[in-house]
Parts: C-alpha cells; structure tokens; sequence
C-alpha cells in the first residue's frame, strides 16, 4: 500500500473544512407558524427545519412593553392554542438554548 504524505498546513486546512461543514450540515433553525383559530382564538405550530417536532417547547405570548399575556408549551402535535390578545402582540418560541423565534401579530394571517 502506497502512504500518501500532506503537508503539516494543508492536513490542518482539511481538519478545519471537515468540522465547519459538519457543522453546517447538522444546523437548522425552529419555524413557527400562527394562524387565527375558532372564535378569537390563534393557533401556532412550530417545528425545526429538519421536519423534525417541536412538543414541549416553550411559547410566551407577549406585548411589546414585554408583559407576558400568555405561557404555555407546545402539545404533543407541537401545537398551542391560545385567545386573541385585544393588544398588540408577539409569540415567542424558544428551546431553553440556542434556538428561538418570533412571529408578531401582524404575522397571524388565514
């Protein structure tokens, strides 16, 4: 068997360019996705971007002077329902980590 020697640079270029890409490759980022529901009611799904669930995840709905109007979780359907707040509001999605996402009202469409 023929040994194939690299220089000391190139092997740490090819360590650096395998560990970034691995990283790239298992990112993805969490959607939420609210909609108006029965009566005054919203209805919100999140999910990562890999297709993957979200239940149990942490939902607060807020006003903009960040009063908490709602807090919840996402159901086993990584789904939350919750009432129309009569302010203006945003929802907030979070994993406890890195990862979160916010839809605002203006956002909750049919």
């Amino acid at each position: 068997m023929r040994e194939i020697h690299c220089p000391s640079l190139l092997k740490v270029a090819l360590l650096v360019g395998a560990t970034a890409f691995s990283g790239l490759a298992s990112a993805h980022s969490l959607l939420l996705t609210c909609r108006p529901a029965t009566g005054d009611m919203v209805r919100c799904v999140g999910e990562f971007s890999d297709g993957s669930d979200a239940a149990g995840m942490a939902v607060h709905v807020k006003a903009y002077d960040e009063r908490m109007l709602f807090k919840g979780t996402l159901g086993s359907d990584s789904a939350v329902v919750f009432k129309r707040p009569a302010a203006e509001y945003f929802v907030r999605l979070e994993d406890g980590g890195e990862h979160a996402v916010e839809v605002d009202h203006t956002d909750v469409k049919p």
